[in-house]
C-alpha cells in the first residue's frame, strides 16, 4: 500500500501556474453560415458521387455529423497547469521529457494561444487558450523546463481554418 501512496503523491504535484480553459471554442453561427455550409456540403457530395468516390462522400457525411454533434453541447472546461512533474491538461499528464517545445501566438483579442509540441505521434501538438493569462507569466515558468520556439509566428493551418470556418 505505501507504493500506491507514493505514486498518488507523484501525480499530484504542486502547480507553479494554472488556469481553466474551454477545450474548444463555441461559435455563434448565423443563418448565412448554415446556408453556405449546406451548399458547400451539397457541392462536395455531388462531386463525390459524380466521380464515384464514395469514400470521400462518407468522410464528408461523417465530418458534418461530428460537427453537428459537437455543436449541440457546451464545450468542456479543463484545467491547464505547469507543475514540478510536467504539464497537466485536464486529467492527462505530460512529463517535461515528453515535451519538445512550446510557443505562443498572441494577437489579442482574436488569438491568445499556447502551443505545446509533444513527442507523441498520436498527439503531436496541443493548443491551449490563454484566456486573460499573461503569456510572460507562463513563459517565466515553462521556459525553465522546456525550450521555447521563437520561430513560430502564425497559427497552424488547421486552427486557422477552424476559426475562419467556425468549426
Amino acid at each position: 500500500m505505501p507504493e500506491q501512496k507514493e505514486v498518488q503523491t507523484a501525480l499530484n504535484h504542486a502547480e507553479y501556474i494554472g488556469w481553466d480553459f474551454f477545450e474548444h471554442k463555441k461559435y455563434d453561427r448565423g443563418t448565412l453560415w448554415y446556408v453556405c455550409m449546406s451548399l458547400a456540403t451539397l457541392a462536395l457530395l455531388i462531386y463525390a458521387v459524380i466521380s464515384a468516390n464514395f469514400l470521400f462522400a462518407f468522410i464528408i457525411i461523417l465530418f458534418v455529423l461530428v460537427t453537428y454533434l459537437a455543436s449541440l453541447g457546451e464545450p468542456l472546461k479543463s484545467r491547464f497547469a505547469v507543475t514540478e512533474g510536467g504539464v497537466r491538461i485536464g486529467t492527462r499528464r505530460y512529463p517535461f521529457r515528453d515535451i519538445r517545445r512550446f510557443w505562443f501566438i498572441y494577437e489579442p483579442p482574436t488569438l491568445r494561444n499556447l502551443y505545446i509540441e509533444t513527442k507523441s505521434f498520436a498527439e503531436p501538438r496541443i493548443t491551449i487558450d490563454l484566456n486573460d493569462i499573461n503569456p510572460n507569466d507562463i513563459r517565466a515558468v515553462l521556459a525553465q523546463f522546456v525550450r521555447e520556439d521563437f520561430t513560430e509566428a502564425e497559427e497552424s493551418l488547421t486552427d486557422y481554418l477552424g476559426r475562419i470556418l467556425k468549426i
